[in-house]
């Protein structure tokens, strides 16, 4: 077959040389996307006036924070099922990101990640989000933390402390144990609230998954322990995890193991028998409910009504709250005030203490925050088009180019690839596309790996297309050829990249990306890291798509056919 213009030794370079710029300049890129998502700055952060204390509807409460515990793997534990009859079962539902760092502030403030601005565990707490321990010592309640150092920073406040990070792993839970009844059983100054932290079950999760059940039978003989110890007649007893880890030891995703997580809890304010499904949002607002604290100013959801028997007074205070809480959202968003419309509405009916009322009044308050979130969403999108299509129509007419001459060579090679990266990712090794993909936030082990994988599947999707060359004119051709296939494998990839910049953007300033769109886009960029390759840590990184035009002219050498 005849060698179209295009394709001359200049055009042939220049496509060489395009591609070969693709690899520092995709890394470039993947390196700004993920330093923009984890060091998210909040705007929603301001100080703002926090609600009158109420009554306390126990006198004391205790609150045991499992951390990565699974939910079905707290159905199987006999003490939190005896909690489950006596109070609420309550299912509780995070939403990525769901490491250890973000899923505690969101428990801990009633925050979404968006709100409080925490993603990763690596993330600065430099304004943290107002607190349910903060809120109890503003009601005067004595607040005591047993548990590791670090977590105690974490809560935004506590007058006193004991810290277990000095012991062996296998022993911190059992000190925190002994501590925590210690604090009980002391004749003066018991803390009113008592927040307890265990770490077994995930130090097991990540270590030796096979132990896991093991590690939570002993983390339920000693919540029996501390159980023992209560008053349940004028005492809460909570029992939590801030989020759950899965099988393979991963968290920080999506999956159902790491985003749905128990809250049992019994004793004085709980409703004997209630179950309920709430989202993590809820839990600070619920156990301020509890203490008769101040709901937390930065909290999203009000308090899970369903399982709490709780003063009239209550409904009003969380609703002026969220009230307070969503006008300032919505003007910080650029969005028309909704808010206080709904207070008015529902105002003397809440003041009344009606379930129905306030749980009809949280969903219209729910749906009128997400509609304003999509108008704004809209409102970007719409200044982002013009680009996205002039860009788009630029990918359509390289594609176009691209596939000018030999069509069924270089598409084969461009499919080859896709579909034998797609299997190797999601069949043999089983990944997701979650933020757990990730460990602890961490993502640079997982590119440079998958750089190397996406490289060799494209040494070999090239190698492919050069012995099917045979019966091209020249070397160049043959080359043309490969170089051609390497240009659609990036045409597919900036597709994936370009659809996510659309959608989101590259720059979070007031939203968190949708997690598995941003994991798409970081592995499509990956793949286009990948045209620059490190070969080995003694050498210079090296252009991948020379190497493949190199190793294509010597297979066509050996495949070339007679005319």
């Amino acid at each position: 077959m005849r060698r179209t213009a295009e394709w001359t030794p200049f055009a042939v370079l220049a496509l060489l040389i395009a591609l070969s710029a693709l690899g520092p300049a995709a890394r470039e890129v993947r390196a700004s996307l993920w330093r923009s998502y984890a060091s998210y700055r909040s705007p929603f952060l301001d100080a703002w006036p926090a609600g009158a204390a109420r009554p306390p509807r126990a006198q004391r409460v205790v609150v045991v924070i499992v951390h990565g515990l699974r939910l079905d793997e707290s159905r199987r534990m006999p003490t939190l099922n005896a909690l489950r009859q006596r109070g609420a079962d309550v299912t509780i539902e995070l939403k990525p990101p769901a490491y250890d760092l973000p899923a505690t502030l969101t428990w801990l403030s009633g925050a979404w990640p968006e709100v409080h601005g925490v993603t990763t565990n690596q993330s600065p707490l430099l304004s943290p989000p107002d607190t349910f321990p903060r809120a109890a010592q503003a009601a005067g309640w004595q607040v005591t933390f047993i548990g590791s150092e670090q977590r105690h920073d974490w809560l935004g406040g506590a007058q006193r402390a004991a810290f277990v990070d000095d012991l062996e792993p296998s022993q911190r839970d059992q000190q925190a144990i002994a501590l925590a009844l210690e604090a009980l059983r002391a004749p003066s100054g018991q803390p009113q609230l008592l927040i307890v932290s265990l770490t077994l079950v995930a130090q097991t999760a990540r270590r030796d998954p096979d132990s896991y059940s093991s590690a939570a039978a002993a983390t339920d003989f000693r919540v029996q322990q501390l159980m023992e110890q209560i008053n349940l007649q004028a005492e809460t007893l909570a029992v939590l995890a801030e989020r759950g880890i899965a099988r393979d030891g991963r968290d920080g995703g999506g999956e159902a193991e790491v985003v749905r997580v128990p809250l049992v809890m019994a004793g004085a304010g709980v409703l004997p028998g209630s179950v309920a499904v709430a989202p993590a949002t809820a839990i600070a607002p619920t156990l301020a409910a509890l203490i008769g604290a101040p709901f937390p100013i930065h909290a999203q959801s009000g308090f899970i009504a369903d399982v709490v028997d709780v003063e009239p007074a209550a409904f009003f205070a969380s609703a002026q709250q969220l009230t307070t809480f969503y006008d300032q959202w919505s003007a910080a968003i650029g969005q028309p005030r909704f808010a206080a419309g709904l207070l008015r509405r529902y105002g003397d009916r809440l003041a009344a203490g009606e379930r129905l009322a306030y749980a009809i009044w949280q969903a219209e308050l729910g749906r009128a925050a997400a509609e304003a979130a999509h108008a704004r969403l809209r409102a970007e999108r719409a200044t982002r088009l013009p680009l996205v299509l002039g860009l788009g129509l630029l990918l359509l007419l390289v594609a176009s180019l691209l596939l000018n001459d030999w069509i069924s060579g270089p598409l084969i090679g461009t499919l080859g690839y896709l579909l034998a990266w797609l299997v190797v990712f999601f069949v043999i090794r089983r990944e997701p596309l979650s933020l757990s993909l990730f460990p602890d936030g961490d993502p640079e082990g997982v590119f440079a790996a998958w750089e190397r994988l996406s490289a060799l599947l494209m040494g070999l999707a090239g190698a492919v297309v050069a012995v099917g060359t045979g019966r091209r004119s020249d070397a160049l051709e043959a080359v043309a050829a490969v170089l051609r296939a390497l240009g659609l494998m990036a045409v597919a990839q900036a597709s994936i990249v370009l659809a996510f910049y659309w959608q989101w953007g590259d720059a979070f300033t007031w939203t968190l990306p949708n997690s598995t769109w941003l994991v798409a886009a970081l592995l499509a960029l990956t793949q286009l890291s990948a045209f620059l390759i490190q070969v080995s840590l003694a050498l210079p990184a090296l252009p991948l798509p020379m190497l493949i035009a190199a190793i294509s002219a010597l297979i066509y050498s050996v495949v070339r056919r007679s005319p």
